[in-house]
C-alpha cells in the first residue's frame, strides 16, 4: 500500500491505495482527535480486497489467430484452438478425449501440459516473410492441408526413407535424433 494522513485543526484525513489490487481509499472526517484514520482506511482496502472481484484485463484482440484453425499430419486433420486463458488445445477432429493443451514459453513456442502430447514442444516455423509456414511437434510436421504426393514436406523427408534395424529414429534432416548421421 501507498498513501499518507494528514490533519489540521478539526479535519483528519488519510488516503491508501494499493495498486496491486487497484484499489484506493480516502476516509474524511470532521474531528481534531479521536478516530485512527490510516487503519480505517486500511480495513476499507482489505474489506474491498476481500469481497469484490478483480476487474479482468481489458479485452485484447488474440495475437495467434494465424495458428488456430485446421491443421493436418499427414492425411489425418486436427483442430487448434486459442482458448480463453491464452493457451492453445490440439484436437483430433472426429476423435474424442485425445487432445492437448499448450502454453507458451517463448516466442513461437509452446509447451504440452495437459493431455496426449504433455511435455512436448510445438514450434511453430515461419518462412521467410515471416508467414506460419508448419508446425513441429515434436518430430510430427503439421501442415494447413493434407501432404500432397508431389510436395515436399515442410522440414524434409531423410532420402533413405525409413530403415529397420539401425536402432536410430531419424528426423527429417537426415540425421539421427541423437545428432549423429542417420
Amino acid at each position: 500500500m501507498a498513501g499518507h494522513t494528514g490533519s489540521v485543526p478539526g479535519f483528519l484525513a488519510a488516503l491508501w491505495t494499493c495498486p496491486d489490487q487497484d484499489v484506493a481509499a480516502v476516509v474524511l472526517a470532521n474531528v481534531t482527535t479521536g478516530p485512527q484514520i490510516g487503519e480505517i482506511a486500511a480495513d476499507l482496502l482489505k474489506i474491498v480486497a476481500d469481497r469484490e472481484p478483480v476487474i479482468p484485463p481489458p479485452w485484447r484482440p488474440a495475437t495467434d489467430v494465424d495458428l488456430t484453425g485446421p491443421w493436418y499430419w499427414g492425411a489425418r486433420p486436427v483442430a487448434l484452438r486459442l482458448l480463453g486463458d491464452g493457451t492453445l488445445q490440439l484436437t483430433p477432429i472426429g476423435v474424442a478425449n485425445r487432445g492437448t493443451q499448450f502454453r507458451r514459453t517463448a516466442d513461437d513456442r509452446w509447451l504440452g501440459f495437459k493431455g496426449f502430447y504433455a511435455d512436448e514442444t510445438l514450434r511453430v516455423c515461419r518462412d521467410a516473410a515471416g508467414a506460419v509456414s508448419h508446425l513441429d511437434l515434436g518430430t510430427l510436421v503439421l501442415t494447413r492441408g493434407p501432404y500432397q504426393p508431389a510436395t515436399a514436406v515442410p522440414g524434409g523427408v531423410d532420402p533413405a526413407g525409413w530403415r529397420a534395424g539401425s536402432g536410430q529414429p531419424t528426423t527429417g534432416t537426415g540425421r539421427s535424433v541423437n545428432g549423429s548421421a542417420g
